[in-house]
């Protein structure tokens, strides 16, 4: 069963993002997915680009990082884990972009497995653009809001 790496990576990922008070930063509302490419699927790629969530960001912890932690609802229409780190750069008064590394766990038929994006926020909308988990050209643009909770 994955449950137990997934388990270890939460806890030593999340430790740092903690060192620092346990109040998140940001909630982040994961909303809408596009599929790009092809998922290698002869019947049709038939994914839910509906991806309604919560999750809750540690923003410039440990290694200057943001931390998040949450889960949504996947691509095929099943509850999915999400951990990731990041690290982000002002580019603009209210912008910034970033790398992001994240482990994601399905718990249906989804993806489960490392996947690393790039992102770009401005003000409360941010999109996430992850590709190529494989040989082919293919990929995931996301967006949703982020909230800022004040800490």
């Amino acid at each position: 069963m994955q449950i137990k790496p997934f388990l270890a990576a939460l806890l030593l990922s999340a430790a740092p993002a903690f060192a620092d008070g346990l109040a998140p930063d940001y909630a982040v509302i994961p909303l809408a997915s596009h599929h790009y490419g092809d998922w290698g699927d002869e019947e049709g790629d038939d994914f839910n680009e509906f991806n309604p969530g919560l999750m809750f960001t540690w923003a410039e912890r440990a290694y200057g990082l943001n931390y998040t932690v949450g889960a949504y609802r996947d691509s095929r229409s099943d509850t999915s884990l999400h951990l990731s780190a990041a690290k982000m750069w002002d580019i603009g008064a209210h912008a910034q972009a970033g790398i992001v590394g994240a482990y994601i766990h399905s718990f249906g038929d989804g993806y489960t497995g490392f996947a690393p994006s790039l992102q770009v926020s401005y003000k409360s909308l941010f999109l996430n653009v992850a590709t190529g988990y494989d040989d082919g050209v293919y990929g995931v643009i996301s967006t949703g809001f982020i909230i800022p909770l004040g800490r």
